[in-house]
């Protein structure tokens, strides 16, 4: 990164469901129905939107038919170099090739690129040889000029306008990209860069043709970002109806061959539940399979289920800023300590995640190689804790029951996305959690593209609970060092820490595997301590496809933007 409703009145065949759902493995029971229902009720938030399935073979199928994926957050925008949610980038990467892609296991191969670049013995020069004949949809040759062009959004001054969220990153690493002839591409470094091709390899290349007559501040508001006239990918832009649906059709001239569907349509839901719902019915072809839901989708016998470790977490974080409410408040690492430790998250594996997570102990996800399991500081449930954290910071109750200093009362509003039903449920018992330490936090749910912007342009929130999904290296500079703390920047919780920032830049600046670790090490050691954005769970990726569908290949590194297999997908009855 769909919520409310009204039984006629608000939302009540809505929660009488959730009840129904929750109350058979017990966890409502201890709040109680009222409690719940004005929890429910409430609101919630998110960047990330939800998680996959599939077989690693694919085989020969027919040309024609369609799939309907339902999802339930709308897509923000079709450019790739503006894009900074899983709802886009998954659209996006049907449509706009990188010049690499990855595999289910992390793999990465080439896309618009005949293979992986050569790279310099320094480390520092990558050159890519494109495929030959690459061709736009509308028929004009892809060259390296594109790749140059849509790099250059990114890091040259002359684009500063333009609100990438790559900016802090590549505008830092990137000294040049060049184009000694059509076919070929340079790529130089400032220094080593570790993460460069897992990390800013992959990003779909845009038309130089169609946008490059536009200046960086145009080319935030252009057409084009909603409608795109050209596309490389396995298919094209054909409509979208915002809040309803995306269409897209065929690229005849895809490098790798026609797809063999006619059409793909992205379908927006109002929620995880009606997701889940219209896999039973056969109304989508595929969809990610909110935990809660599991069971019933499994046993309706439509659909194939692929359930994998991912790259992803869920986790809230702190307005830091202290010109805003949330930085006065959450400026003591004490508080935000305190928070975490109010916590019964091992009782959330169960009761919210239906056993499909783990309590998360680092910043880092499992699957990263950097992975640290216990760091400096590890949290577990600890109300007793939570409650001498808050006094010793001077967060005295007051007779109301809130916790207030210098006559400023402990109260804010937390957001997430409306129709993830998981967040929603983390946020009530968020609520329920931090009430009983004398914290009055109020639930408040968005719809995620304007959450995305939040968080990375107005930055007008308290605190926010989304998920983070990354890619095959372990570098989380995009969402924690300082420098992208500026306008487009992931880094939309302002924490700055010098410490972090110097481990986060040494290990980007070596290949020494070994030294990398360590420095992750250490980084993980600082976050555990600063808490600036509380990892909550570690998640797995859940993904329905219809039997219908076939070749759906849904894994750790492949379920949002980088979908290869997409081209090679059909339906069985050709419809």
């Amino acid at each position: 990164m769909s919520l409310e409703e009204d039984a006629k009145d608000p939302g009540f065949e809505q929660f009488e469901q959730f009840l129904e759902e929750w109350s058979r493995r017990g966890f409502l029971k201890r709040m109680g129905a009222m409690g719940a229902w004005f929890a429910f009720s409430g609101g919630v938030i998110e960047l990330l939107e939800a998680c996959g399935g599939g077989s690693s073979t694919a085989q020969a199928g027919k040309k024609g038919g369609h799939v309907v994926e339902g999802a339930f957050s709308d897509v923000r925008t079709f450019n790739s170099m503006l894009s900074s949610d899983t709802a886009s980038n998954q659209v996006i990467g049907l449509m706009f090739d990188g010049l690499l892609n990855s595999k289910k296991n992390g793999d990465l191969v080439g896309a618009l690129a005949q293979d992986l670049p050569k790279t310099s013995s320094d480390g520092l020069t990558y050159t890519f040889k494109l495929r030959p004949n690459l061709k736009w949809s509308d028929g004009q040759p892809l060259t390296a000029d594109d790749v140059v062009f849509t790099y250059q959004l990114a890091y040259d001054p002359q684009y500063k306008d333009f609100a990438s969220p790559r900016r802090g990153d590549l505008s830092k690493y990137i000294a040049s990209v060049a184009a000694p002839d059509p076919q070929t591409v340079v790529i130089t470094t400032t220094q080593v860069f570790a993460p460069f091709l897992a990390s800013h390899g992959q990003y779909g290349i845009l038309p130089k043709h169609v946008l490059g007559t536009l200046s960086g501040k145009d080319m935030n508001t252009a057409d084009f970002n909603k409608a795109p006239t050209v596309a490389n990918g396995a298919f094209k832009f054909v409509s979208w109806q915002s809040g309803q649906q995306v269409t897209l059709a065929r690229n005849e001239s895809y490098w790798a061959g026609p797809a063999l569907l006619d059409q793909y349509i992205y379908k927006v839901l109002p929620d995880s539940t009606t997701v889940a719902n219209q896999l039973k019915t056969g109304e989508i072809d595929i969809g990610p399979v909110d935990p809660a839901q599991f069971d019933s989708v499994k046993s309706s016998g439509n659909t194939n289920i692929a359930e994998f470790p991912v790259a992803i977490f869920d986790f809230f974080a702190y307005n830091l800023d202290p010109t805003k409410l949330g930085g006065k408040l959450f400026g003591q690492k004490e508080v935000r300590q305190a928070l975490i430790y109010a916590l019964d998250r091992q009782s959330w594996v169960q009761a919210i995640y239906f056993g499909h997570a783990s309590v998360a102990t680092s910043v880092e996800p499992p699957t990263s190689w950097a992975f640290k399991a216990k760091p400096q500081v590890v949290y577990t449930f600890d109300k007793a804790k939570a409650n001498s954290l808050l006094d010793a910071a001077g967060w005295a109750k007051g007779a109301d029951g809130i916790r207030a200093k210098d006559g400023l009362p402990l109260k804010f509003e937390m957001h997430t996305n409306a129709g993830n039903k998981q967040r929603e449920s983390l946020l009530q018992v968020m609520q329920q959690s931090w009430k009983d330490i004398g914290v009055e936090a109020t639930p408040k749910l968005i719809q995620f593209p304007q959450l995305v912007t939040e968080i990375v342009s107005t930055r007008d929130f308290d605190l926010f609970l989304v998920g983070f999904s990354w890619t095959q290296d372990p570098d989380e500079s995009p969402l924690f060092h300082s420098r992208n703390t500026v306008p487009g920047g992931f880094n939309g919780a302002d924490f700055k820490n010098a410490d972090v920032d110097a481990a986060l830049d040494g290990a980007l600046a070596t290949l020494d595997k070994s030294k990398r670790k360590e420095l992750y090490g250490k980084f993980q050691d600082i976050m555990s301590d600063q808490v600036p954005a509380p990892i909550l769970m570690f998640n797995v990726g859940i993904w329905a496809t219809s039997k219908r569908v076939m070749n759906a290949d849904f894994g750790t590194y492949n379920q949002f933007q980088n979908r290869p297999w997409m081209k090679d997908v059909w339906v069985t009855d050709g419809k």
